[in-house]
């Protein structure tokens, strides 16, 4: 009995850590890429 609820919390905590990389990953490539193209669009319009 003591042993079998560290073992759930540790695959539970390690899951949530990989779901929450994931999302971190997706967040930052999917706003980082474009935001950069919009910048620089930005960036040539005012030197005009």
């Amino acid at each position: 009995m003591d042993a079998s609820p560290p073992i759930g919390i540790s695959i539970f905590i390690y899951i949530l850590a990989f779901i929450v990389v994931m999302i971190i990953a997706g967040y930052f490539t999917y706003h980082i890429s474009p935001g950069r193209k919009k910048r620089r669009e930005e960036k040539r319009n005012n030197r005009r």
